[in-house]
């Protein structure tokens, strides 16, 4: 996937002639997963739907054998009114109950059995309350903006210029807004693990946006050597994503912990969008910034 990326855009959105193509691309898709979120906040009253760490509630967790299919997930919805999340990797399976009021675990394994699906071990019951998953939310959402503002304070006393600064913020939040449109797409739960993947993301965003323009603002260029030096960079940033893309890939495949599996999926949605966002975002910025 990479490398169709490079392949493909390279040369026909990250030219001298078309790179403002690329840099309209990114903004549509920005634009669009502020539509997605602005619908969310519209139809349950936040930017993202909340796990029971951040909402508070009961979740249960269940280790078990069998094959919990499509209709079997609707019948538990139905009968609990808590839609199940099932975690499958080389180890072991999961299934994971969260709602607003307590559940009854003893019950809810009965029902697991009588529809052939195996029970494994005791369950996990985690109960968070309305207050403290008020806090939490409050705190995770204070821990993004600060961790965005020091993200920046720091970009700016790096480069010294407002616009390659701008340009690596404006990649961090693309990524972060454009990973949590997709999340409620897919009606994904954000967690406290979620919220560390937000975090770090900032992080991943940073690294290959400094990569990129500490290389183009080494020096004037004229505008082949600022397309050598992209090209270069372009091969060095993507090696890394495909690097990170493969450890976090090996964390969903064999580890058990379900927040472990979070955190790598969160990761991985963000780094796919990072892919665009610095590399035809930030390079077309770069590349008007230093009429190269």
């Amino acid at each position: 996937m990479l490398l169709i990326f490079y392949v493909g855009s390279y040369g026909v959105f990250v030219n001298k002639s078309n790179y403002k193509y690329g840099l309209l691309i990114t903004q549509l898709l920005l634009l669009a997963s502020i539509v997605v979120i602005a619908q969310n906040w519209a139809a349950n009253g936040d930017w993202i739907r909340k796990a029971v760490d951040l909402s508070g509630g009961t979740q249960i967790t269940f280790s078990f054998a069998g094959n919990l299919d499509a209709a079997l997930e609707e019948k538990i919805a139905a009968e609990y009114g808590a839609r199940p999340r099932v975690f499958r990797n080389a180890g072991s399976s999961t299934i994971s109950l969260a709602a607003s009021q307590n559940l009854d675990t003893a019950s809810i394994k009965e029902f697991l059995e009588a529809n052939g699906i195996s029970v494994l071990g005791e369950p996990s019951v985690q109960t968070i309350g309305p207050a403290l998953g008020s806090s939490f939310w409050r705190q995770a959402q204070l821990s993004i903006i600060f961790g965005l503002v020091l993200m920046g304070i720091s970009v700016y006393t790096i480069y010294r210029s407002p616009v390659p600064s701008l340009a690596i913020i404006l990649s961090a939040v693309s990524n972060m807004l454009e990973t949590v449109a997709v999340m409620n797409i897919f009606r994904m739960e954000m967690s406290l693990g979620g919220v560390a993947a937000l975090l770090m993301m900032i992080g991943y965003s940073v690294d290959t946006n400094v990569v990129l323009t500490t290389r183009l603002l080494k020096k004037e260029f004229g505008s082949e050597d600022f397309d050598k030096t992209l090209k270069s960079s372009v091969i060095t940033g993507l090696t890394m994503t495909a690097a990170s893309v493969a450890a976090l890939a090996a964390i969903i495949i064999f580890s058990p912990a379900s927040v472990l599996t979070q955190i790598a999926s969160v990761l991985i949605v963000g780094l796919v969008f990072d892919i665009p966002n610095t590399w035809l975002q930030n390079s077309a910025i770069l590349r008007w910034h230093l009429r190269a």
